[in-house]
């Protein structure tokens, strides 16, 4: 029986990976087309540092590994290589082991490990790396958030002058609290619509409030109680059922004018961070937002993607994507959903295009209703509470985060 030989030794770098040519990635490509099984095994026990340009670096490696089956094994890394490892490779399928021992068997498909050990082995690294995941996520979304929370904590200190820092955080985390809305979504509010006249007791004086449009094509939902998030988060399975898709994302409207992804479905965290915020031309979702129409695309073909874009959306194993824009009452576009599908040039039939209009008018309309009325509610009780406690110390403190 031709048994298929393992990986053979170990690429051992020294010093810093500093560079996105460093010749570490060449070896790591020369070793997979030598070897049988493609498992590429690295020790990392001299490397002292990877840079923000060696870790690009090793991220187009691991794609180009990728497109010729290989695999790759990272270990006896020191702590600090190993943090910023586990950290950005989360997702990937790159293995990080301890020991090159341990990588080795790892890779090596005759190595005789006894099948329980194995199972058990694969499980547990399962688990850490969906632990894994989840702490980047988070990670990643309060860096996202911490700037623009930083600029609302300033924003009400000089308009209020209140006591300090602390104080304006906690009136932002009350008011969040209070009105269901999201922390950084009340602090991007807050930052973009217009301050209240001076002096003025109301921000928004002789405001009147609109009970929340209906949802008919969301009959489970409570359309008068339900927070944001619920809302967008149905209204992006609804349509990824009714083109029989798992792949999908619905983006909303952001102060710039920049699409911001809220609810996604189906997708690697490589994704998710590329196309966290969109700006105009950059992808179909976001000419359908300019143009405030549906736009199909086929990836592989469409000028607007970038050549890094393409090859990201394509590693999904999407082939085409149709995004619909979400109109308010005003006709003002508030965000797009877009839904992806292995079909290329895979059109929509006209009972689909149907559901799918139907589905942005009613959500558009109701996103619409919840900015110009539950989150200037809870500007308004965010400017009543700054303007009671204007240089009143806050017992209550907290770094931002979102």
């Amino acid at each position: 029986m031709d048994r298929k030989r393992g990986p053979g030794r170990p690429v051992c770098p020294d010093g810093a990976v500093d560079r996105p040519d460093h010749p570490l990635f060449a070896a790591i490509l020369r070793a997979a087309l030598e070897g049988r099984t493609g498992a590429v095994v690295v020790d990392l026990s001299r490397v002292r540092t990877v840079t923000a340009d060696g870790m690009r670096g090793l991220l187009d490696c691991v794609r180009a590994l990728r497109t010729l089956g290989g695999t790759l094994y990272l270990a006896a890394a020191p702590e600090a290589v190993a943090r910023l490892l586990r950290l950005t490779l989360v997702g990937t399928g790159v293995g990080l082991f301890p020991t090159v021992t341990e990588a080795q068997r790892a890779a090596d498909p005759g190595s005789g490990t006894a099948p329980g050990a194995e199972r058990a082995a694969a499980a547990a690294r399962e688990t850490e790396l969906e632990r894994l995941r989840r702490e980047t996520a988070d990670l990643r979304g309060k860096l996202r958030s911490h700037p623009l929370i930083a600029q609302a904590q300033g924003i009400l200190l000089e308009r209020y002058r209140l006591a300090g820092p602390e104080t304006a955080f906690t009136l932002l985390k009350e008011s969040s609290q209070a009105h269901n809305v999201k922390l950084r979504t009340l602090a991007a509010a807050l930052v973009a619509v217009p301050r209240p006249a001076p002096g003025s007791a109301w921000w928004f004086p002789g405001r009147v409030r609109r009970p929340a449009p209906p949802l008919p094509l969301l009959p489970e939902m409570d359309h008068a109680g339900a927070n944001r998030g619920a809302v967008v988060k149905r209204v992006l399975h609804q349509a990824l059922e009714t083109v029989g898709s798992d792949m999908g994302d619905l983006q909303l409207v952001d102060p710039a004018r920049r699409l911001r992804m809220e609810q996604h479905h189906g997708f690697d965290q490589e994704f998710i961070d590329y196309f966290a915020v969109v700006g105009e031309g950059e992808t179909p979702c976001a000419l359908a937002a300019e143009r405030a129409r549906p736009v199909m695309s086929d990836i592989a073909t469409d000028r607007v993607f970038s050549a890094e874009a393409r090859d990201i959306v394509l590693a999904t194993g999407s082939r085409t994507v149709h995004s619909v824009p979400m109109t308010g009452g005003s006709g003002r576009v508030v965000g797009v959903f877009s839904l992806h599908v292995t079909e290329t040039g895979r059109s929509l039939a006209a009972g689909e295009e149907r559901i799918l209009a139907q589905l942005a008018a009613q959500g558009g309309a109701w996103l619409e209703w919840h900015e110009r009325t539950v989150l200037r509610d809870a500007l308004e009780h965010l400017h009543q509470r700054a303007r009671r406690d204007r240089g009143t110390p806050s017992a209550a403190s907290g770094p931002p985060h979102g």
